[in-house]
């Protein structure tokens, strides 16, 4: 499977505050998908491509065109970056496994994710309630995640949106998902989102790897 995504992301040290878990909340009853480990390839100095097993599946993910700077009317800053990921699952990785392993280095993350999900099948963003794993045609992800990991500091917490469809709009759909959000929910609480903290999984790695 092929998935095409434009998507931006922060990522803060220490344990994930009561308070923001409410900010993200908004009242919502929202169930955490369960702690999931995945592993991640690590590749020093690398931010372009990022190789993560997870629950049975490979998964490689590649940017495809040059980080671009938030709109300055969200009153936030970060990046938006274009992404293709191609997922593979088969009864066969368990077979490939020893080899894969020897292949690199690689970082066992612990997740915990809180995922609001939004259609833009209709036109506009809808929130959504859908199983885990399925999505809408085109639309956005917004994740909430506790992270830990065997480095220095241990503890972290990331704020994710994942705009996806067509790429035509998915750009639109991104920028459209942020501009709902942060309107209905204000700043976060205590927290800045800046460019500092704005990093993608693989960039997020490598600063990572350079504490082991």
């Amino acid at each position: 499977m092929m998935l095409h995504s434009v998507e931006t992301r922060w990522f803060i040290p220490g344990p994930l505050p009561d308070e923001v878990f409410s900010w993200f909340k908004a009242g919502q009853a929202l169930e955490s998908e369960g702690v999931q480990v995945h592993e991640y390839l690590l590749f020093p100095d690398c931010q372009s491509v990022g190789v993560k097993l997870r629950e049975g599946r490979f998964e490689i993910k590649a940017i495809l065109a040059a980080t671009q700077p938030l709109s300055p009317d969200l009153g936030i800053k970060g990046g938006i970056e274009q992404w293709v990921k191609w997922s593979f699952a088969s009864e066969g990785l368990q077979t490939l496994d020893p080899a894969l392993h020897q292949s690199g280095r690689w970082l066992k993350v612990r997740k915990e994710r809180f995922l609001r999900k939004f259609s833009a099948d209709t036109g506009r963003l809808v929130q959504i309630t859908a199983p885990p794993g399925s999505l809408p045609g085109s639309g956005c992800n917004i994740e909430l995640t506790r992270i830990e990991v065997e480095a220095n500091p241990r503890l972290w917490f990331s704020l994710g949106f994942e705009a996806f469809g067509p790429p035509a709009v998915a750009d639109k759909i991104l920028l459209d998902a942020l501009h709902l959000f942060f309107q209905d929910h204000g700043r976060v609480p205590g927290i800045s989102l800046s460019e500092g903290n704005s990093l993608s999984y693989p960039a997020w790695l490598a600063k990572v790897a350079k504490t082991l």
